[in-house]
């Protein structure tokens, strides 16, 4: 049933850079003192995630302080976006912690000339740190958070991030090999054709759905001499509920 519902649903791209010229910039003006109280939060935020001895990504770190995480939950959060905790998304869904979320963009490992997809449950707020990271965001989001993304990334200054609300991982066809894909969100597995679609060299990072409710980090890298996995430990991101990702 599922599989017959998803052929029906219908395909859009929405780049951020082209909606940018049809927001209203008062519309998402912030005020120097509200923007001045995040960016205080989140640099202690990623202070108190640094110093945690987990052997993170420094790029990663810096890159999470210019994002107001606050924008990617509802008003009332506010008070708690900027602590080391999960806090509700789109759909039922959540967003991830932001020390989970550095641990696996960290595993990912982006370079500033890579062609990165990241595709799940509740995205914006990792494609938003990796936007300062990489070349290219391509995103797949399966929550109806993907129609407010494009705004929301404006409003922050991103514009290289591309978005298929979509239930169809295999979107963004065009792109010939990722450099990096990275599933924000928990899977039971990873399917053949989705690492086909990496670079040699390239690494794919997802959160594995294990039995008991346990998710781990796990990061799989290609070579021409065979692959290699690596785990990073237990993590909790949200279950992906419509993207095939294991076949």
């Amino acid at each position: 049933m599922l599989i017959f519902v998803m052929l029906f649903i219908k395909k859009f791209r929405l780049v951020c850079i082209v909606l940018l010229l049809s927001v209203p910039a008062a519309a998402f003006a912030q005020s120097a003192d509200t923007q001045a109280r995040w960016k205080d939060k989140n640099i202690n935020l990623a202070a108190s995630i640094a110093s945690s001895g987990r052997g993170l990504n420094s790029s990663v770190i810096d890159a999470l302080k210019d994002i107001p995480r606050h924008r990617f939950t509802e008003d009332s959060y506010y008070d708690i976006a900027y602590e080391d905790i999960s806090l509700p998304g789109a759909d039922r869904g959540f967003i991830p912690s932001p020390s989970d979320v550095l641990r696996s963009l960290s595993m990912l490992s982006p370079s500033s000339t890579d062609k990165i997809l990241i595709a799940g449950n509740n995205t914006g707020y990792a494609a938003s740190i990796l936007a300062g990271l990489a070349a290219n965001i391509y995103m797949i989001e399966e929550t109806a958070a993907a129609a407010e993304y494009p705004a929301l990334f404006a409003e922050i200054g991103i514009d290289n991030i591309t978005i298929a609300e979509t239930a169809d991982i295999n979107e963004f066809d065009e792109i010939i090999a990722f450099d990096k894909i990275f599933i924000c969100g928990a899977v039971a597995g990873i399917s053949e054709k989705l690492t086909e679609r990496l670079s040699i060299q390239g690494n794919i990072t997802f959160i594995l759905a294990e039995e008991g409710g346990f998710q781990q980090l796990v990061s799989m890298r290609r070579s021409l001499l065979g692959d290699s996995i690596t785990s990073g430990g237990s993590c909790y991101f949200p279950e992906i509920k419509i993207l095939k990702i294991t076949n």
